[in-house]
């Protein structure tokens, strides 16, 4: 069978939770025989020739074809809003990608910067589409159904005012603009004016490109075989906005277990050692569980390995460096290959995901309980799914360094409960079994066709 996987962004380059994710499929269903394709975005120069956009590569022996994508005009597209999520000028290239590669089927983990529009093409083409949503970009312009306050959201609002304020603070969070000076009604009534017709799209572009994309998305969404969705909060999301639910299949995500012995000896130590792996951006808590260590009476014996990068916000980086300035009980480790998953949570008691918005089940999560190593989350989305509290991790309120502060003295002084917590970790779904689920998925689809 040829397969066509897509992504966001791929290997080597980046390596968060969907790239492991399609990396890891895109392996096993190689083991299995299959051909294998990747599709990804990758971020491009704004200065660049169109022909030049697309290129080619081979990563660990998976042929990837890649966009490189920026937030400029390309083509005979203008609005680069709308491009995000409908560009048409991705899809005619796509169009011809399809006629060559002539796949069986197309399994979407990612469509944000090559944009929903290939679903459509796939359409056209009769070439089916199981899509596995890893975040929520088919609701959220951000992705992470999160507001500029903090407050979790559950998706655009009936004329998306919420979206339009929020991209509007995104992008001049510092501006007076005029969207932060009007009422929700007048937003409502120029959206509503705006998706009908009655006002010009290239004056009104802003209003237009966001009032106009869930409608668009949905559409889309709803045109695939399969929606393959991985957990409870995903699923509930994209059913409030509009998804058929007789497209559903529920399939928690698998993990290569490869790295990962299935016996991992945890003895006591006289420090507790504290983990953190995942992208330093503010929406994953990172400062969270730093407030919490500095609030630690310095005669608690702790040691923090801080894994991640963020060399897109210097800002944020130099921010989280002041808070723990002069405290060597943390260490900011960089990043490191996901081979090495396994060793690194075996040297760690403790792993802490303080996210402050719903995720996903991160992977991340299932790598600590195949290692049996507890977990300290958030009591939010995804998370709260696969931690239970006090059966193998520890559910804090989110945002609250107290709380996390709390439950990190908690396991300071009380060493038999992380043992039992410990013993509470049980090995998760691995890749293998995934990619079966995934197969089976493929197999319906294809004899009804």
């Amino acid at each position: 069978m040829k397969i066509l996987l897509t992504t966001i962004l791929f290997l080597p380059e980046y390596s968060a939770g969907t790239e492991v994710l399609t990396y890891s499929t895109a392996k096993e269903l190689q083991r299995l025989g299959h051909d294998v394709h990747v599709l990804t975005g990758f971020p491009g120069e704004k200065i660049l020739p169109d022909e030049n956009r697309f290129d080619s590569y081979v990563h660990d022996g998976i042929p990837v074809s890649r966009f490189r994508h920026a937030d400029v005009p390309m083509g005979e597209e203008w609005d680069v809003l709308e491009m995000e999520y409908n560009n048409r000028f991705v899809a005619k290239w796509f169009r011809a990608f399809l006629e060559e590669l002539k796949p069986d089927i197309v399994n979407g983990f990612h469509f944000a910067r090559l944009s929903a529009s290939l679903l459509g093409v796939c359409h056209e083409a009769g070439i089916p589409v199981v899509v596995v949503p890893t975040d929520f970009w088919f609701v959220c312009p951000a992705n992470l159904l999160r507001m500029p306050d903090g407050s979790c959201c559950k998706g655009p609002d009936r004329f998306s005012v919420n979206c339009i304020r929020h991209l509007d603070y995104i992008d001049k969070p510092d501006e007076v603009t005029v969207v932060k000076k009007v009422p929700d009604w007048f937003i409502a009534a120029v959206a509503l004016l705006s998706r009908i017709g009655v006002l010009p799209k290239k004056r009104f572009n802003f209003v237009h490109a966001l009032v106009m994309r869930p409608g668009f998305l949905m559409n889309q969404l709803n045109s695939v075989a399969k929606v393959i969705i991985p957990s409870k909060i995903m699923e509930s999301v994209l059913l409030e906005n509009g998804l058929n639910r007789k497209l559903v299949r529920f399939s928690g995500f698998g993990l290569n277990l490869d790295s990962i012995p299935e016996t991992v000896s945890r003895e006591i130590n006289d420090e507790l050692r504290i983990g953190f792996i995942g992208s330093l951006y503010e929406h994953k808590g990172i400062q969270i569980l730093l407030k919490a260590v500095m609030l630690l009476p310095i005669t608690e014996q702790i040691t923090v390995k801080i894994y991640g990068k963020n060399s897109e916000q210097p800002d944020f980086l130099a921010y989280l460096e002041e808070l723990v300035a002069g405290d060597d009980r943390v260490s900011f480790c960089g990043t490191f290959p996901n081979s090495r998953i396994g060793e690194i949570l075996a040297n760690i008691d403790v792993l802490v995901v303080p996210s402050i918005w719903y995720e996903n089940t991160p992977l991340v999560l299932y790598s600590a309980l195949a290692a049996q190593c507890p977990v300290i989350c958030s009591d939010l989305g995804g998370m709260s799914e696969v931690v239970q509290h006090m059966a193998n991790g520890l559910l804090v309120e989110p945002g609250n360094e107290h709380a996390l502060a709390d439950s990190l003295q908690l396991l300071c002084r009380d060493r038999q409960l992380l043992a039992k917590l410990s013993a509470g970790c049980k090995r998760p779904k691995s890749i293998r079994r995934y990619v079966d689920e995934l197969m089976d998925v493929y197999g319906e689809i294809l004899r009804k066709d």
